[in-house]
């Protein structure tokens, strides 16, 4: 991560790239750890002391051929909960199914924000904003790309998307923390 200040600050934009495809493979490897271990055994683990009957909290979503599909089966409970307490009064009082799923994903943008500007103390909407890429991108995956097409995309998205978001905030984190000069790791 450190090497990256100067690419950002000079925009050498073959050396952000490098940043960026150096980070993802970790980014991601931490994310599916992650995943298991809250998703599959914590998640496991309480339903079964609280004898929680209803187990699914995720799908499929790694054979996702759509992005709205990986949004949809990646984290079950906040699904449900998004469709019961947003997207269904949302229909009822009058939106089109898709002005309510842009709502809908729009607060669950805002959330993601808030997830990692409350922690880093840093409101730069990063994260915002790259929840929000996801409806055009939903769009032109959706119309234009197919099966294993689509998958690809969605994993692209999920590996591109995630590093991108920590570099820009690391850039941020960076210079509130050291200023508007960028000074040498030595």
């Amino acid at each position: 991560m450190q090497n990256s200040v100067e690419p950002l600050r000079d925009s050498d934009w073959s050396k952000i790239v490098e940043r960026l495809l150096k980070l993802a493979l970790p980014n991601h490897i931490m994310w599916i750890i992650g995943f298991y271990l809250i998703f599959h055994s914590l998640m496991n683990a309480v339903a079964e002391v609280m004898r929680f009957a209803d187990r699914e909290f995720y799908r499929q979503w790694w054979n996702a051929e759509t992005v709205k599909d990986f949004w949809r089966d990646w984290n079950m409970p906040v699904h449900r909960w998004a469709v019961r307490h947003l997207f269904v009064p949302l229909v009822d009082n009058g939106f089109k199914k898709w002005q309510a799923a842009c709502l809908v994903f729009l607060v669950s943008a805002f959330f993601h924000e808030y997830i990692v500007s409350v922690p880093l103390r840093i409101f730069r909407l990063w994260s915002f904003m790259g929840m929000l890429s996801q409806i055009p991108i939903a769009a032109f995956v959706s119309r234009y790309l197919k099966g294993p097409y689509g998958n690809m995309a969605v994993w692209m998205s999920l590996i591109i998307g995630q590093p991108l978001a920590i570099l820009m905030y690391f850039h941020d984190y960076y210079v509130m923390a050291r200023g508007q000069h960028f000074k040498s790791f030595a």
